[in-house]
């Protein structure tokens, strides 16, 4: 693998990035990580954002997308452009058809209009982080993920939800020419199996890793998932 080899990651639903430090850190020395951050009180949907991360593409020098959870979709339409230098894209925890949790039996968009009422700021960081962490939802992450989400306006995350709940990137998916790479909590509560199988189904050659984690992945198993990735690109 290149040493010079770029990592441009894209947060999950928070926006931020300020829960990726560690596995940023984890991909060096082989991929030089750089995290996107997206407007903390701009309710912006996938054309917006879409138009904020291209960007922020490396120039003249080869580079990989992670797209994580809510950010899939944006890395797909990426990829799909097939701009000159991309080498790969990953997608951890998230899809390109808009998702459900497991045993979730309504149609997807309904998780977007449950989130469009819901008191979001008044939710308690504990069900979050539950929900985002399961057992590895120990106080230090229950602290931080308490703190990023209060930063946030609640606005802002309902266009997020009601963005991915309605989300269906099939066609994009089907023009990514580059490798992909699926990153797979097996103890994901928020986006079901369903999600990588549809990701298969459209495009054959996409490989799938499964880690031992919950749907914050490159949270729980920063190490892991960073080491998954360089093998996927090595050379």
């Amino acid at each position: 693998m290149s040493a010079s080899l770029r990592c441009l990651i894209l947060p999950g639903m928070d926006g931020t990035g300020e829960l990726l430090d560690e596995f940023a850190a984890a991909l060096a020395p082989q991929l030089r990580a750089e995290i996107v951050v997206y407007p903390r009180d701009a309710a912006l949907g996938y054309d917006a954002l879409t138009d904020l991360v291209r960007q922020r593409l490396p120039q003249g020098e080869p580079f990989v997308v992670v797209g994580e959870s809510f950010s899939g979709p944006i890395a797909i339409r990426i990829a799909a452009a097939r701009p000159e230098g991309l080498r790969g894209v990953v997608l951890c925890a998230s899809f390109a058809r808009a998702p459900s949790p497991p045993g979730w039996v309504l149609p997807a968009a309904w998780l977007g209009r449950i989130g469009s009422v819901l008191p979001i700021d008044r939710i308690p960081p504990r069900l979050t982080t539950a929900a985002m962490l399961g057992p590895w939802a120990d106080a230090p992450w229950r602290a931080r993920t308490r703190d990023v989400l209060a930063t946030l306006d609640p606005a802002t995350i309902r266009a997020r939800m009601r963005a991915g709940s309605t989300a269906d990137e099939t066609a994009a998916l089907s023009r990514v020419a580059c490798p992909l790479l699926y990153l797979r909590g097996r103890h994901d509560r928020l986006v079901s199996r369903r999600s990588w199988e549809h990701i298969r189904a459209t495009l054959p050659q996409a490989k799938c890793v499964e880690l031992d984690g919950p749907h914050f992945l490159l949270q729980a198993k920063a190490v892991e998932a960073a080491a998954a990735i360089k093998r996927a690109f090595e050379t």
